[in-house]
């Protein structure tokens, strides 16, 4: 393991690759790691978008650990994440779910690094105003022969669901009928009109307007920046993930080829979106409700002590 550069050992990986339920069919005598391998050799981007897919509909994007926990803190520590996310099947924000495939995409052999981003008013608040929070979300930029794509797990309902190339304009699909492209501008609060960032944006479907959600650049922040950006998130008083706890899984077709919705636990409900149609599959009245959907839905089973750290919280269900 390098300074700084850490990676996880093949069983490990492959206990991420289970928990993904990514099984491709592999060659006759070779394991799951060395085949994942192979593929990336093969087929690197392919591959990408295949473990992108396969991340988000398993891993839950959700702030579980600022609010059923002792402890309210989040550990971006390599060991921390894999006993969290791994073996534990719990969830994970932004740092925690993009810090994880950070590691296991080098561990598999990819060029990839991580930068920061804002995120937009519009994307926090609902007010496209054209500002922008601090840095508080990490964005990896992979390295795919000398092409560069924008990879993102850890974005919630807005989040990318594949590989976007470094590309102005280049549009997507993002779950039917919405999708999503980058631009590169200026953002308006900067002295330097000269200086251009990527603007990653989505759209409920062809008629609705772009909304920003996030902007970065191709600067690569180390692990002691995230470390400051994670503290900040996470504890100050203020922080939307501080106050409120949320939690959105996507959904795979039968094929597992694409995502075709999202299953969202939000203030006192639970929703599935699919086809931009929204259904109610639950009202949470208590927090038994809320701790059984957890598990139902999101197959994210809490210890006793976990349950009981919420209480007093405003996120409570009183």
């Amino acid at each position: 393991m390098g300074l700084d550069q850490p990676t996880y050992t093949d069983i490990q990986v492959e206990a991420y690759l289970r928990r993904l339920a990514y099984k491709p069919a592999a060659t006759e005598g070779t394991g799951l790691v060395e085949h994942a391998r192979q593929r990336v050799q093969s087929d690197a981007l392919g591959t990408l978008t295949e473990l992108q897919r396969h991340h988000l509909a398993a891993i839950p994007w959700g702030n579980s650990g600022l609010h059923y926990s002792q402890h309210h803190t989040i550990s971006l520590h390599p060991d921390s994440l894999y006993e969290k996310i791994v073996e534990r099947r719990l969830d994970g924000y932004c740092m925690e779910s993009t810090g994880i495939f950070f590691i296991v995409l080098r561990s598999l052999g990819y060029c990839v690094y991580a930068t920061g981003g804002r995120v937009s008013h519009a994307a926090a608040t609902g007010v496209d105003n054209g500002l922008w929070l601090a840095f508080g979300h990490m964005v990896l930029i992979v390295i795919i022969d000398e092409a560069r794509y924008m990879v993102d797990v850890g974005f919630g309902n807005n989040c990318a669901t594949a590989p976007l190339l470094l590309q102005e304009g280049a549009t997507a699909t993002c779950i039917a009928p919405s999708e999503m492209r980058l631009i590169k501008d200026t953002l308006v609060e900067v002295t330097d009109k000269s200086q251009k960032v990527w603007i990653y944006q989505t759209r409920n479907n062809p008629e609705s307007p772009w909304i920003p959600n996030i902007c970065f650049s191709e600067v690569e922040f180390l692990p002691q920046d995230f470390d400051v950006m994670n503290f900040s998130v996470s504890k100050k008083p203020t922080s939307w993930f501080v106050q409120t706890f949320v939690c959105v899984r996507m959904i795979l077709d039968p094929t597992g080829k694409e995502i075709i919705g999202q299953c969202i636990m939000s203030g006192g409900e639970v929703k599935q979106r699919i086809g931009g149609q929204t259904e109610i599959l639950q009202v949470l009245q208590t927090e038994e409700d809320r701790v059984k959907a957890l598990a139902k839905y999101f197959d994210m089973h809490l210890r006793t002590g976990e349950v009981e750290g919420i209480r007093g919280l405003s996120s409570q269900i009183k």
